[in-house]
Formats: C-alpha cells, structure tokens, sequence
C-alpha cells in the first residue's frame, strides 16, 4: 500500500521513492486574522538578481513588526495567549533538500564533494593546510571557515572570508542536478550499478517536493538557511527546481551586502555569521517569530548545527537521508508521522523508523492469516491438474517464479502452510500431492525475484534458518542458489527445493526461466498499470502450457478501522474540522491512485481476460492488523497515512494532524481490503457456432428457470420449446437467450421468505406482471441481460435486432419471451454484467430525485445493501469532495451493521461509513434515506433528522408490522416523511420528467459507476436454493445468475 502498502521489493521501492516523497503535508493551525508581515513577505524582503537567478534576501534589522499586522504589542500578547504556537520550518540546503549520495550515484560527483574538493584547496593554498586539518576544523567548528575564524587573526577574518566564498563557490557545477551521466565506462555497466538512485525518479521526486512546498508556504513561514553564501543558495534552489516556491526568507552568511557583520552578547562583532552563532544568525527569525509564541523547527543534515540551534530554542529534526528525508522531516514537523529513533532518542516520547525488513516480517504475519483458504485450496487442484497433465510417466516437477520475493514467505507458506482456525492453509507441496495419488512432486524449482539489494542478506539468512545450503549455480550471473529436502509425511517422499534469488526486477529478466507451472506476486498486482502488469506476464509464457499466474493480498481500494469516527470540531482551529476516518482514508486511496496505484482488481481481471487469460478463482483476502498484536504494522500502517495522505487532507482545509492523533489516542484495528487472484493466463479461444439453415428452421431447446414454491423453498424447472420457424413466437414477440440476470436482495428476498401481501400484483408497471399475483408457484426476477436469438414475423428490425445484447424485466431463466416494446438495447460501453444492475440504478435515481437533495444540505443513508449503495455514490457524485469533506455540508453519511457494506460505502465517496451507534454523533441530518428494510434503521432515521427535515422511505417492508415511536418530538418537529417507489414518476416531476428521460440518464450512470465491481459471488440457476440462502444470511451482498 503505499501501497496502501509499500511491500517488497520492487514495490517497496516504489513506495519510498514515489508514494512517501509526494506525501508530506500542511498542518491545519489557525490562519492569522489580518494579513501579517509572512502573508507579505515580497513587500519587505529584497529580490536580488545574480547570474539570471533570484532570489530572497532578508533586511538586518528588528524594525518590522514581529506579527506584522500593525497591532501594537499588547494587543499581539493577548492574542498570542489565545492561540497556540505557530509551526516556523527552516530547511538546510546542501544535503538536505537533495541528497548528496543519491547524485554520486547517478552522476558520479555532488555538490558537497565539489565544496569539500575546494575548501582543501583553499586551506592548501592560503594557510598550507592539509586535507586532515581542513577536515579538523569542520568537526570542531562545524564548517572549516568557521574554524578559520576562530584561528585567524581578527584584522584577516573578513577578507578571507570574502575570499573563500569566492574562490570555494563560485566554481561549483551544477549540472548534476541535471541529469549529467557518469563517464562512459560507467554508462557500459549501468545494470551492473544497482545504486537504488534513478535520476529520472530523482527528477519527480523534485516535482512533487516543489508542489508541496508551495502548499506548505501558503500557511507556514519556511525559511532557506545554509552556511554556504547567497549566490549558492539560488543557484542550488533553482537547479532544483524550487524557484517557484514562495519561501518566507533565506539565511546565510553574507545574507546582507551593506552589513556582514553582526555583534554578539558582549557587543564583540560577528563578521558573517554562520549556523555556529546561532543567536546572530538566527536573529531575524527569532525577532520575528519569538519563540514563545512559535514553534521553530530546524531540518539540517548536521547534528552540529541542530545543537546550535536548540541552544537558542530551535528545535532540531536530523536528515539522513539513508534514515530520514527531507519529506519525512517535514512530515514529523507537522505532526503527521512519529519522530524517528534517531531524532527522539532522549524526549521519552513515542519514535518510529520505517526498515524494510521490519515492515516485510511484520506484514508477512498477516499475509499468511489473510490468504483466502479456498483460492488457496483451487490453486492446489490446478497445480495438480497440469502436473498430471504434464508427467507423461516422468519425475514430477513443480517450477514456480516469485515476482516480489521479498523475504521469501510465499516459500515458507508452499513449503509448511500457516494460518490459524478458519484461515488455516495446509503446505501446498502436501495438498498437491494429496490430489495427485500416486503421481508426488519429486523436485521443485524456486525463482525468487527480489531487486531490493537490503534484502538479499536477509532472505539469504532465512534459508540458512529453514534448513538449505548454498549450492554452485551458473543460472544467474550475481544471483545464488539453495537447495534442501523436503520429507513428505503422509508418504515418506522425499522433495528437493532449489531456491534461485535473482536480484533483479523481475521486467529486467533478459530470459525469464521457461517451463514455468507457476508465477506468484504476493502484495504485487495492484503496483502497476493493470495493462502493462498483463502484458508483462506474457514474458513468462512459454509452450503450450502457460503458467498459472497468482496474486495473493492484491489491494481492493479501501481502509478503514473497526469501528470508524465521524468528523468533529478541530481543537487547534474554529475553522478547521478533524475529517471522518471513511474521508481520511478516502483521501489516502485517492492519494496511491495519484502515484500510479491500481485500487480496482476488476481492471486486472478485464486485462489479463484482454490478453487471453481467464479467471479461475476470487476470494477476498483482507488484513486485519490489531494494533497490539501487530504492533510495527500498526504503526507503519500510520507512518504510510501520514506521509501519503495528510497533504490531500490538508489541501481542503482539515485538521491533518488532528486526525492523526485521534488514531493515535484511539486505537483501533485497521482493515485493508484485499483479494486473491487466481488465473489461467491463457485460455482456449472458443468461437460460438453458426447454426446452419436447417437447425435454425427446426429445433427443440431445454429452457432452465427458477421457481419460488413456497417460503424458503426455490427450485430449477426445466421446460423444453419447439423453436421449429420461430412458431413458438407471436408477431411481435423476440426470443432472448441469457447471458446473466441479478437477484435482487430486497424485493427477490421478501418473495424468498413469503413476505408479501397475498393479493398483490408482481409488479403494476412492467408489462406481463401487472395482471399476475404474487403467490406461489411463482417465477420472479427483473433484471436479465441477453441477446435477441429469434424474433417474431412483424418486428420490423428483426434484422438489425439478431445477437444484439439488450436488457429486460424478466424472470430468471435461460431464455425468455417479451414483446419488442419490453426490451431496451444495451448502450455501447455498457459492460454486460454492469447492464443487468439498470433496475437498481434506476431505483437509487428515483429515491435520490424524491429526495430532493439541494446543495449544502448534510444526508444520512440507512443500510448499505445494493440500493444504498447505489443511493449513496449517486449522492455523492453531487457533492463537492472540497466541501463534503469538510463535514460542515454537503456530507454523505452512510450506515449499515456490516463492515464489508461500510468500506464499500467509502469507496463509493461516502463522507462518512459509520455503525448505527454513531448516528447520534453524526447527526441530525437535514434529509434521512431509509432503504434498509428493517425497521429500527426507520425509526434511527426519524430520531436523527433535524426538524423541517425529511425522511424518504425507500425500503418495501411487505407484510410486516411496522411500529414506530412519533411522540411529542415528533410531533413538534414539522419532519416530512413520503415513500419512494420506482414504477412511476411522481407527479411533481412529470411536467419534466418521463421514464424514457430517467431510463436514459440511468444508463449513463450505469456507465459510469460500473455496479458489476460490487457483485460478491456469481452462481448458476442450478445452486438457486444456496444463492437466496447465502443472502438471506448476509453472507453475500450481492449474487448474480450467468448462463452458458
């Protein structure tokens, strides 16, 4: 994730170079309440031209107000006691807004190198210095001039401090901070250099920490502070990209032309003050933001400097960046992310520090746990299935590559299985000989692909502690390999493993191994581009026999905790809300999506389908990481919110570091939604047959439908039509064959159950179940989807109609018979599975026009089924997540009993995805939408909408009783209570509105929303019984019918 989850290897490269440097963000804090001297910075500061650079120069002096607002000084005491201390950054320049490293390994030299190279030469030069004792005075006095200045004789410190900001920094060359290459010997072995650095990433992460600073700079005051002088300073600014960034003020040395010096507590002068005299250096900043009525906080790469700093009461947030960033230096002074081991190893208080290997183990625990048993269980068969296939009286072989090894737990789990109670997984290797009989697995090989370098160590060390040896191995040039034997107890067979660790990514492989059974990506698949991550596999796909291809833990798109909070007042500003955690956690998926994250597995299924695969299995997968048991996951899981999705939040005036801390004081189980993925990656290509002239003027067909017989009780009927010249079709009637039909969990229920009025029509506005009761035996549906097969002698289009795919409100069935006029052509760009949920949409559409939403106004939907859901993402698509999000309007709070509906909810833009006990919380709502069919969430409705509000009844609660308290309250508050039905228009819209207009709109929403990604079991007619049994359970949400 961050990813959601930044995982292994390559995808936890990718999550610490591409996720958490765009993720720092601005705090939430009360803005000034006049425009203040920081608002005007350019009004004051000195813009001064050098070389075609620009930058800003702060005037010496304390002759500007330190608010700047023109208040006098006890005004501005008094108000300083009011509000709480305001955040001041100041941010080091040389190695610390780039790292110095990174640019030795992409372009073989630095600027810091340059500036060491130089300052030796100048010690040489002029006071015949070694390079030791330039080096001497730097660890004494923090920088080599400042060691100067305290050797020298008074009357030659200014000149040769003059001097030596010329001569050491003039001849500096930037360029490469532009992507200058190293020599072309280097350029010949580039895949031999893994550095980790790609300066091309490099570039975006400059982009992204260039926007944030903006973002940062309109609510804070960030200052530029180095020893090295002015001119450098623009230029470095510039060759990185941040000119454009609206810095308060710049500090250095000879940060004035007409005063270079400055005196200190004695009155003895300071002659171009560096970071080793803080108070000097530091004056303008401390003269305008006291600090105790500001929080200074100093990001620098030297603990020298940091330690200067505090002594003047600046706080100090060391960056290493083979440690700590610059971006998660800027995230820990906002307040989004713990302060690290390094940086917090006296205050006492909480640290954290992200470590590969830590965050692999730790997340590798719930992997296991979470892995869905089923899919798990299919794998196994159809291991076995190809491995029998593919034996032909030879020693059976199991060859496997693992495409994010990470620290190998995909291994261990084939090898020993894990998981406990119900999620337990038994060895993969065992299960598969246990399918196979007499045929065992006699050898397995192991392509391990792991291009994370910290890593290898690690994953070497855990082979050693799983029992195998390092073996002699020419199959990859820098890899290694291992070997061990595996006992089968069941059989006493024994099974060799050999391990290959390829320390590459796996796109990088020149010939990827062939024969392969298998390819696994643990945590992997939504990494890429779904299309890109399909045609990758192709790589891998040799012979006749394609591998079969395994995504376990693949992110789904949605967070949340276990029990969620809804937005509440900002304690550190009136005008800032602490956002719900369904918005926090929205904002961080939005986030991922942002830096190339896929959130939709349905996307991956669609385009490995694109390329000739096809899906075996599908089951979910989620984590459920307790913040007790799992202690470091917890933690990272919050580190990773804090650095990818606080900016968003932030970005549309929430309290980001509020909500961070509500996580922190109340801490909850996190859940991330997840699925496993089983495919076979190339399936047989099958053209449907053309019916010859003689079998299309005589034939008989068996037709399947469904039956409700009695309550509880549906079952399969066959019939058999004579289709001879389309005789069993009137004039005007077509012939649909089935291609899928959805049950409606509602209304199919009630006639599951036997609760409905005995004398009522199916249903009054579709044609052919107006005149027909509802009384068993009954065959019922309304949501079917197939193509015109036949038509009859007077259906004009009969010829442009034959195999077209069209929607209609018929029965379950494999075939059905309707009039012309009873079926709608399904729009181009409607997916199949998508057009058969037209009835549902439609119905959401009506309640959401009953409901009568105006702009501004805070909704509650009751109960997460099919229809809220779909009630609640049209809401949403209403409401401006800018002003949605901020709680106060426009919200869209949903509620339901069952999580999986909740997280659903969120990712269908729900302001709020809440448990029914927080409605009080929540509320009241200006408007209530009931459509869960129970009446307790009716009567939460009406207790919690405000009054003059309105409460829409969406739901049909059939023969039941329905009792409601309407006491005093109730009757006092002017609440508008009015049902909603969809078979007609109301008649308040009717002069505008008519079923073909609401019929065409919802097929665009159809489109867009895509409801098909909702379904959660697809079955066949046949398992009818079990289908409405699971619903009834709530054991599935959403089951559809497909045909073959």
């Amino acid at each position: 994730m961050l990813t959601n989850k930044s995982r292994t290897v390559g995808p936890i490269a990718l999550i610490l170079c591409n996720v958490i440097v765009f993720a720092a963000s601005v705090v939430a804090i009360s803005p000034p309440k006049q425009v203040g001297w920081i608002s005007s910075a350019k009004t004051f500061l000195n813009v001064e031209k050098h070389r075609g650079n620009t930058f800003v120069n702060i005037p010496r002096g304390g002759d500007v107000d330190a608010d700047g607002d023109g208040r006098d000084a006890d005004v501005i005491g008094l108000a300083q006691e009011e509000e709480k201390k305001r955040l001041v950054i100041i941010i080091d320049v040389d190695n610390t807004l780039y790292s110095e490293q990174g640019l030795l390994s992409s372009t073989g030299y630095g600027i810091e190198t340059q500036i060491v190279k130089n300052t030796h030469l100048f010690g040489l030069l002029h006071f015949n210095l070694t390079s030791q004792q330039c080096d001497d005075l730097y660890t004494k006095y923090g920088s080599t001039i400042e060691g100067l200045r305290h050797t020298l004789p008074s009357d030659q410190v200014e000149e040769t401090m003059a001097r030596f900001y010329r001569e050491v920094y003039d001849a500096i060359d930037f360029s490469c901070l532009l992507g200058t290459t190293k020599n072309e010997d280097t350029k010949h072995n580039e895949d031999k250099v893994r550095s980790g650095y790609d300066h091309g990433h490099a570039l975006q992460q400059r982009r992204a920490l260039a926007e944030f600073l903006k973002s940062m700079c309109k609510v804070h005051p960030v200052y530029l502070a180095s020893n090295s002088p002015k001119a450098h300073i623009g230029r470095a600014v510039n060759g990185l990209g941040l000119g454009g960034v609206d810095f308060a003020g710049v500090l250095s040395p000879d940060m004035d032309n007409n005063a270079s010096t400055q005196t200190d507590p004695d009155n003895h002068p300071i002659i171009y003050p560096t970071k080793s005299s803080p108070r000097q250096y530091y004056q303008h900043i401390l003269d305008r933001h006291p600090p105790s009525s500001n929080r200074i906080i100093l990001l620098d790469d030297s603990m020298h400097n940091i330690r200067e700093a505090e002594s003047v009461g600046i706080e100090g947030i060391h960056i290493n960046h083979s440690g700590r960033t610059v971006e998660e230096g800027l995230a820990e002074a906002l307040g989004h992310i713990l302060p690290s081991e390094s940086n917090d190893v006296t205050s006492g208080k909480s640290s954290y520090t992200f470590s590969d290997g830590e965050y692999l183990l730790a997340k590798n625990k719930v992997d296991i746990q979470a892995i869905n048993p089923s899919v798990w269980e299919q794998l196994a068969q159809q291991l076995a299935l190809r491995i029998q296939q593919n034996a032909n009286g030879n020693r059976c072989t199991l060859r496997i590559a693992d495409l994010g090894a990470g620290m190998l737990s995909m291994l261990e789990l084939i090898m020993s299985g894990g998981g406990k109670e119900d999620r337990q997984k038994p060895s993969m290797l065992m299960l598969i000989n246990t399918f196979l009989g007499q045929d065992q697995i006699r050898d397995v090989e192991y392509f391990a692909y792991e291009s994370n370098l910290n890593l290898l160590k690690d994953g070497k060390k855990r082979l050693e502690s799983m029992g195998f040896r390092e073996i002699n191995d020419n199959s990859s040039d820098d890899g290694a390999s291992f070997t061990t034997i595996l006992s089968d107890p069941a059989t006493g067979n024994d099974i060799e493993i050999t391990i290959h660790l390829r320390p590459t990514d796996y796109q990088s492989e020149q010939i990827p191994p062939k024969g392969l059974d298998l390819i696994i990506g643990c945590c992997f698949a939504d990494l890429f581009d779904p299309g890109q991550l399909a045609l990758s596999m192709k790589k891998f796909s040799h012979g006749e026999s394609p591998p079969l291809v395994y995504f376990p833990i693949t992110f789904a798109g949605t967070t949340q905790f276990s029990s969620a909070f809804p937005s509440v007042p900002s304690q550190a500003s009136r005008n800032q809300c602490i956002p719900s955690d369904t918005t926090a956690f929205r904002l961080y998926s939005e986030s991922l999506t942002a830096h190339g994250h896929n959130l939709d597995p349905a996307l991956i299924v669609n385009a490995i389908s694109d390329y000739g695969g096809s899906l075996i299995s599908k089951g979910s997968s989620d984590w459920i990481i307790n913040p007790s048991l799992d202690q470091y996951l917890w933690e990272t899981m919050l580190y990773f919110f804090g650095m990818s999705g606080a900016r968003e939040m932030a970005m549309i005036q929430l309290d980001s570091a509020g909500w961070i801390q509500q996580c922190r004081r109340n801490p909850r189980a996190i859940i991330v939604s997840n699925v496993d993925l089983l495919f076979r990656l190339q399936a047989d290509y099958r053209v449907a047959p053309i019916d010859s002239a003689d079998n299309v003027s005589s034939k008989t067909v068996s037709v399947q439908e469904i039956q409700f017989v009695a309550p509880y009780n549906v079952t399969t009927v066959t019939k058999r039509w004579d289709t001879t010249d389309s005789g069993h079709l009137s004039h005007q009637q077509v012939e649909i064959e089935s291609v899928c039909s959805l049950i409606s969990s509602g209304t199919e229920l009630k006639v599951f159950k036997g609760s409905f009025e005995g004398s009522s029509s199916l249903d009054v506005c579709i044609k052919g179940m107006a005149d027909k009761p509802l009384e068993y035996p009954v065959a019922y549906g309304y949501s079917l989807v197939g193509r015109v097969v036949a038509c009859g002698s007077h259906v004009t289009d009969a010829e442009s109609l034959i195999g077209k795919l069209v929607f209609t409100f018929s029965p379950h069935s494999s075939r059905v018979i309707v009039d012309r006029d009873a079926i709608q052509l399904v729009p181009d760009g409607v997916n199949t599975e998508d057009a058969m949920f037209m009835p549902s949409v439609e119905t959401a559409l009506s309640v959401v026009h009953d409901a009568h939403i105006r702009m501004g106004e805070n909704v509650a939907v009751f109960g997460q089924g099919l229809i809220g859901l779909l009630v609640t993402s049209i809401i949403s698509m209403q409401s401006p997540p800018s002003i949605s999000s901020s709680g106060c309007f426009s919200s869209v709070t949903a509620f339901d009993t069952e999580n999986d509906r909740l997280r659903v909810a969120s990712s269908l833009g729900a302001t709020s995805a809440l448990a029914p006990n927080a409605v009080a919380a929540a509320g009241p709502f200006d408007v209530a939408i009931e459509v869960s069919g129970n009446p307790r969430a009716l009567q939460s409705a009406i207790d919690h909408t405000s009054n003059n509000g309105r409460v829409i009844v969406g739901s049909w609660y059939g023969n039941a009783d329905v009792a409601l308290k309407l006491g005093t309250d109730f009757h006092r508050s002017h609440k508008t209570i009015m049902t909603s039905q969809v078979s007609n228009i109301p008649p308040a819209m009717a002069g505008l509105w008519s079923k073909e207009r609401r019929f065409k709109l919802t097929w665009s929403l159809v489109k867009f929303l895509r409801p098909s990604r909702l379904i959660t079991k697809r079955m066949t007619l046949n398992d009818a019984q079990q289908a409405y049994e699971l619903l009834d359970a709530r054991k599935e949400s959403i089951i559809c019918f497909k045909y073959d």
